[in-house]
């Protein structure tokens, strides 16, 4: 009986109304002083001095309110005694105005708390906060264009891609990749860049070039304390832009304190070997390649070729004609005759220049995907990565080597390096959720997957994992409802098709599969959608046909994909994983 005594002795003070008050107008200060503040110059711990005034003046407050009360007749000390009656406790018309004013509040402080979470989480966060930063770690934001004519636009861009490359090469650093760094929201300041990317060190620059004359200016920024190290404007004539790249990365190095090893200096000086118009063909095709349209892969091929008949010593033109040529493998050119250019191509990269990363990585891939040679593509891979610890790709290809291998704890372990480098990339992090969800670990890969859903909806790869999750734990509507967001996209409609034939809805699941021409191109989907649906002659009449064009990803047939993983029961399914290099891991992984 105490305690509603004292809240009814609370409300005939008015303490109530005083707090409602005191916070009303605490946050119109605030919102005052945090614009004044900074526009006077002053620095963030002002701001923190006012948030204390104001926190210290609540009690303050309180007191007075017990004791006094303002009327029309001034300030006088409130009577005691107890209330006398309801109509002492009856709200008035201030009352209520407070309490629109406050939810008026509450609901602008909760509309800015979203706005700010979804602002700030341009960083698809995999790690905790308090995650230690390597000081050797470096992001290079996108070079400013100042060249007047716009048509150097590949020129810049094909810089910015080289300048990343090359500081990739000295092991002691490790680089964001160009998908994340490209990606951020710059505007918010360096520190909160530098946060966001999770680096020590944040490199801007600009570049103009004007017929044979180029200068680029470089800075090296403390990305905590936004203190500029270093910064350096290079103007030269064009035939020195391989120089400048090899001068920046020895200079970014020895400033941040990463030491250089022999192979380091090994590898730098193979970039002074590259001939300037080779290098800028190069350039010309790769802006083409990121187009990543069949005309811009094939376009970029013409411009290599023609390339390496001027110059046939290019590694790295090699690399990217075999680049160029995998891409095409699913399009132009016959599937065969694709890889056997590409193989051609990437290989005479690595005969040129055995310390070129990217070409050991084209050559990984291509015997990986397209000769499933794993131990092959094993040594490939990790000689990408001896080479450059901080290519992306390459341990991304690397996770997928171990995923299929059934190592899942490596495997995780090198996913959570590729998001490391690129942690902005909604591939890399939604692949990282589906290690989890193989793994068993569905807390994990739900997490991971709807942080990519929040940033962007119609991310497939992540609503695969999120309903491929909720399949597995036999949360059928989920799934469904999750996997729905594919139908419309013809490529990915076949995770759809098996969502449907595994929760029973067959007529659908058959008729997505109708949509599927019955060819060999076609046969990954045709063998999930026959696997789901219990059909094992279907299954293995597909399956047998991507092994026998070892068509990508299929390795991986009996390995990694849960609707083939469930019939490893029968005898017959058993025979066929038994031709595939990859081993048949037990299933489900979570009993």
């Amino acid at each position: 009986m105490w305690f509603a005594s004292l809240i009814k002795e609370l409300r005939r003070r008015r303490v109530f109304r005083m707090t409602g008050w005191y916070v009303l107008a605490s946050w119109v200060l605030i919102q005052v002083a945090s614009e004044a503040i900074p526009a006077l110059n002053l620095d963030e711990q002002s701001i923190r001095y006012f948030w204390l005034a104001v926190l210290g003046g609540f009690p303050l407050a309180v007191v007075f309110s017990w004791r006094y009360d303002v009327t029309a007749q001034g300030i006088l000390r409130t009577g005691g005694g107890i209330v006398s009656s309801p109509e002492e406790l009856r709200l008035g018309r201030t009352d209520y105005l407070l309490l629109l004013s406050l939810a008026a509040l509450a609901s602008v402080g909760i509309f800015n708390l979203s706005q700010r979470a979804l602002k700030d989480a341009d960083i698809l966060q995999v790690a905790p906060e308090t995650r230690v930063i390597n000081p050797h770690s470096i992001a290079v934001l996108p070079l400013e264009n100042l060249s007047p004519d716009t048509t150097e636009r590949y020129f810049v861009t094909g810089m910015y891609d080289s300048l990343i490359s090359n500081l990739g090469k000295i092991n002691a650093l490790q680089v964001t990749s160009r998908t994340s760094a490209s990606r951020v929201n710059t505007s918010q300041g360096i520190p909160q860049v530098g946060r966001k990317l999770g680096v020590a060190n944040i490199i801007e620059g600009a570049v103009f070039r004007q017929g044979n004359q180029i200068r680029i200016s470089v800075k090296l920024i403390d990305a905590a304390s936004d203190q500029h190290i270093w910064s350096e404007s290079y103007d030269r004539p064009f035939d020195d832009v391989m120089a400048i790249q090899t001068s920046v990365a020895r200079t970014v190095a020895r400033v941040v304190q990463a030491k250089l090893t022999v192979q380091d200096e090994d590898q730098l000086a193979r970039v002074l070997e590259i001939r300037p118009a080779t290098f800028e063909s190069y350039l010309r095709a790769m802006f083409q390649y990121q187009k990543e349209t069949q005309e811009g892969y094939q376009a970029g091929i013409e411009i290599l070729e023609q390339a390496l008949a001027d110059d046939p010593t290019s590694a790295l033109a090699y690399a990217a004609l075999g680049q160029g040529y995998s891409e095409l493998v699913h399009s132009a050119l016959p599937r065969m005759e694709a890889l056997t250019r590409a193989r051609a191509s990437v290989e005479k990269a690595v005969e040129l220049d055995p310390t070129l990363a990217e070409a050991h990585l084209a050559l990984g891939m291509e015997q990986l995907y397209g000769e499933w040679n794993m131990e092959a593509a094993k040594d490939s891979l990790k000689r990408a990565l001896d080479l450059n610890p901080s290519l992306s790709d390459a341990w991304y290809h690397w996770a997928w080597w171990l995923e299929m291998m059934g190592d899942d704890d490596e495997a995780i372990a090198a996913g959570e390096k590729t998001v490391e480098l690129s942690p902005l990339s909604y591939f890399y992090v939604s692949w990282l959720a589906d290690q989890y969800r193989d793994a068993g670990n569905y807390a994990k890969a739900v997490e991971l997957a709807e942080s990519v859903i929040a940033l962007n909806p119609n991310y497939p790869v992540a609503w695969i994992v999120l309903g491929q999750v909720y399949l597995e734990q036999e949360r059928f509507d989920e799934a469904i409802a999750a996997h729905e967001n594919l139908a419309h996209m013809p490529f990915w409609s076949f995770v759809l098709g098996q969502t449907y034939a595994w929760t029973g809805q067959t007529d659908k699941a058959l008729e997505i599969a109708g949509g599927y021409e019955r060819e060999t191109s076609n046969a990954i989907p045709l063998t999930i959608i026959a696997a789901a649906l219990g059909d094992v002659d279907e299954t293995l009449h597909w399956a047998s046909q991507a092994r026998e064009n070892k068509l990508p990803w299929a390795a991986g047939f009996f390995s990694y994909f849960t609707a083939t993983r469930s019939l490893h029961k029968d005898p017959r399914i058993q025979a066929e994983a038994a031709q595939y290099p990859t081993p048949l891991v037990p299933y489900p992984k979570t009993e």
